[in-house]
């Protein structure tokens, strides 16, 4: 069984966020889908899901204990789990955007909690992600000299 996320935004998200050697897929949640029930957002999509507890800079610092394919499997993840912050960034300059997680096929479970979270924490934890948990990430201004698209 896999713990799923699901990301809800104000404007639909991209495809495929590519991050070093690392992408994450996008797709869009069907009408039916009863995940959509816990998100407010219009645009709702799957992105993925993470699996471990310590925190980023824990795993850094026993990087050096680790079995080369280890090491590679915390590079990986730390670059989804960028790609992931980036998409959530790239949503928020649009508006709030939501995140939820769930055990496969367990999406029509109550929530057990909401939690506000800027997007930093995506990139500070293994796993960021607890089941039946809704995240709030707030809007956030563009950078200065950009432009919306």
């Amino acid at each position: 069984m896999c713990l799923l996320v699901w990301v809800g935004s104000q404007r639909p998200l991209d495809r495929v966020i590519v991050e070093g050697e690392a992408a994450i897929q996008v797709e869009d949640v069907p009408a039916d889908d009863p995940v959509r029930a816990h998100l407010g957002p219009p645009c709702i999509a799957y992105v993925g899901a993470y699996e471990g507890v310590v925190s980023v800079t824990e795993a850094v610092a026993l990087e050096g204990a680790l079995l080369a394919q280890e090491r590679e499997e915390l590079h990986q993840s730390q670059r989804s789990r960028a790609a992931l912050h980036r998409l959530v960034v790239d949503a928020a300059l649009h508006g709030e955007v939501e995140l939820v997680a769930f055990w496969a096929g367990e999406q029509a479970a109550p929530l057990v909690q909401v939690e506000a979270r800027d997007a930093a924490w995506l990139i500070e934890h293994l796993v960021p992600f607890v089941e039946r948990t809704k995240y709030l990430v707030p809007a956030c201004a563009p950078l200065r000299g950009s432009a919306l698209p």
